[in-house]
C-alpha cells in the first residue's frame, strides 16, 4: 500500500487546488490535501499536523508566498517548499530559490509539477538520511569519548586503590616499627594527593572549577614561568621566549597561567625525544573579519599565546580527540591524557579560546586566544590582523601522538 503524501497547499483559487490536487492522484502520488489561504490559516494548520509536503502561490489577496517560506522553514526546514505560481519573473524565481525554496512551477506548465515534487521529495529524504547518519556519527564519537574517560578514570583509581590495600595490609606487618608506619602513611598520604589532583583536573575539563581572575601583566609573568621550565627541560630541549613589546595586561588567574604553560611545554617536550625547539610567543591580534562561522568569536581584540615545537607532529585523528581527557598515545606511564583535556577547561575558565594545528613531523601548534579588555588596549602598540579559524569548541575534540 503507497503511503499517503500529506500536502499543505497555500492558494486562494479552489479551482486551481484541484487542479493540482487531481494532477497528483494521477500521477499516483496519494496525495492527502490541505488548503489554506491566510497567515492564520496556516498556522493553524502547522500546529495540528506535520505534512511532507508544502505548494504554495506567490501572491495571495493576505499573503505572501514568500512569508509562508519563511515561516514553514523556521517551523519545519525539513520540509520541500515549491512555488506553484500563474507568474513569476526570472528575478522572483532566482530569489524564491535563494531563500530555500526546493522548485518552482508555472500553473500553466503543470507538466513539470510532478518531476519537480519527485525531486524535492527524494533530496528531502537524503537529507533525513544524511543527518540521521551525522546524529549516528555523533552519538558514537560521543560514546567513544565517555568509554575513554569512563576507562581513564577507572583505571587510575584501580591503581590508586591497589596502592591503598598494599600499603594497609603493610601496616599490620610493621606495627613495631614506627619509622616504617611513618614511611607507609607519607606513601598512602601522598596516593590521597594524586587521587585529589585527578578529580581536580577532571573538575577542571567539566567547568566545575573556580578561578580567580584579576588583571595581570603577562610578560612578566610568562618569562618567571618559562624560567622555571628551561631548567627542568632535558638538555637537548631548548625554549625561546619572543613576546612582542607593551603586551596589554589581561583577566586571568596568575596560578592557572602557570599550569597551562606547564602542561603545554611539557607535552612539547614529549613530542621531542630526539631534541628540539619550543617557541613561545605572544601577541594581540583581532580577527577581520570576525568569524561568522563560529559563536566563539568575539569582534574584539585578543592576547593570543603560541606554545610551538618541531616534534613529530600528529596525525587528524589525534587532533580531533586532542583535549578529550584520557586520549593519549604515550607509552604506559608516561602520561594521564589529561593535559590538554585540563587545557581546554582553563581557557573556557578565562573566556578563551583555543585552537591546535599539527602535521605529522612537522610538529604542533597550540594557541591560546585570551580576549583583551578595552581598558588594556591603549597599552597595545600593534595589533596584528588575522584572518578567522575554527577554534575548538564545546565538543572538546592532540597534541601529537605523544601529547596528552
Amino acid at each position: 500500500m503507497k503511503q499517503k503524501l500529506k500536502t499543505l497547499y497555500i492558494e486562494d483559487c479552489l479551482a486551481d487546488f484541484q487542479l493540482v490536487e487531481t494532477k497528483l492522484q494521477e500521477a499516483g502520488l496519494e496525495p492527502v490535501m490541505t488548503r489554506v489561504e491566510t497567515r492564520n490559516d496556516l498556522m493553524k494548520a502547522l500546529r495540528e499536523s506535520r505534512y511532507d509536503l508544502v505548494l504554495s502561490d506567490c501572491t495571495l489577496p493576505q499573503f505572501s508566498g514568500f512569508q509562508a517560506l519563511e515561516i514553514i522553514h523556521g517551523l519545519t526546514p525539513e520540509t520541500p517548499f515549491i512555488f506553484v505560481s500563474g507568474t513569476i519573473g526570472e528575478e522572483a524565481a532566482i530569489e524564491c530559490l535563494h531563500r530555500g525554496a526546493s522548485d518552482y512551477v508555472l500553473k500553466d506548465r503543470l507538466a513539470r509539477l510532478i518531476p519537480a515534487i519527485q525531486r524535492a521529495l527524494q533530496a528531502a529524504r537524503e537529507k533525513r538520511l544524511r543527518q540521521a547518519m551525522e546524529r549516528q556519527l555523533r552519538q558514537l564519537r560521543k560514546m567513544e569519548s565517555i568509554g575513554r574517560l569512563a576507562g581513564g578514570v577507572a583505571h587510575d583509581f584501580n591503581n590508586l586503590l591497589q596502592i591503598f590495600r598494599m600499603q594497609l595490609g603493610m601496616l599490620d606487618l610493621e606495627a613495631d616499627h614506627p619509622e616504617k608506619v611513618r614511611q607507609i602513611c607519607k606513601t598512602i598520604d601522598g596516593t590521597i594527593l594524586r587521587g585529589s589532583e585527578l578529580m581536580q583536573e577532571l573538575l577542571i575539563f567539566a567547568r566545575k572549577t573556580e578561578a580567580e581572575l584579576a588583571s595581570i601583566q603577562i610578560t612578566e609573568r610568562i618569562t618567571q614561568t618559562v624560567a622555571l621550565l628551561q631548567a627542568g627541560l632535558p638538555t637537548n630541549i631548548s625554549l625561546s621566549l619572543q613576546l612582542d613589546k607593551s603586551l596589554p595586561a589581561i583577566f586571568a588567574d596568575p596560578g592557572k597561567i602557570d599550569r597551562m604553560l606547564t602542561n603545554l611545554v611539557m607535552n612539547a617536550k614529549d613530542a621531542m625525544p630526539s631534541g628540539g625547539t619550543i617557541k613561545i610567543s605572544g601577541q594581540v591580534i583581532r580577527f577581520d573579519p570576525p568569524a561568522s562561522n563560529s559563536l566563539q568569536l568575539d569582534d574584539v581584540p585578543y592576547l593570543c599565546l603560541k606554545v610551538s615545537d618541531n616534534g613529530i607532529g600528529m596525525d587528524e585523528y589525534s587532533c580531533q580527540h586532542a583535549f578529550e581527557p584520557f586520549f593519549t598515545n604515550k607509552p604506559p606511564g608516561k602520561g594521564t591524557g589529561l593535559g590538554l583535556a585540563v587545557v581546554f577547561g582553563l581557557m573556557q575558565v578565562h573566556n578563551g579560546i583555543v585552537d591546535l594545528q599539527s602535521k605529522v613531523g612537522e610538529g604542533t601548534t597550540v594557541s591560546l586566544y585570551f580576549p583583551v579588555p578595552q581598558t588594556s588596549l591603549v597599552q597595545a602598540k600593534d595589533i596584528v590582523v588575522t584572518p578567522p579559524f575554527h577554534p575548538v569548541g564545546d565538543t572538546a575534540e592532540s597534541h601529537t601522538n605523544h601529547h596528552g
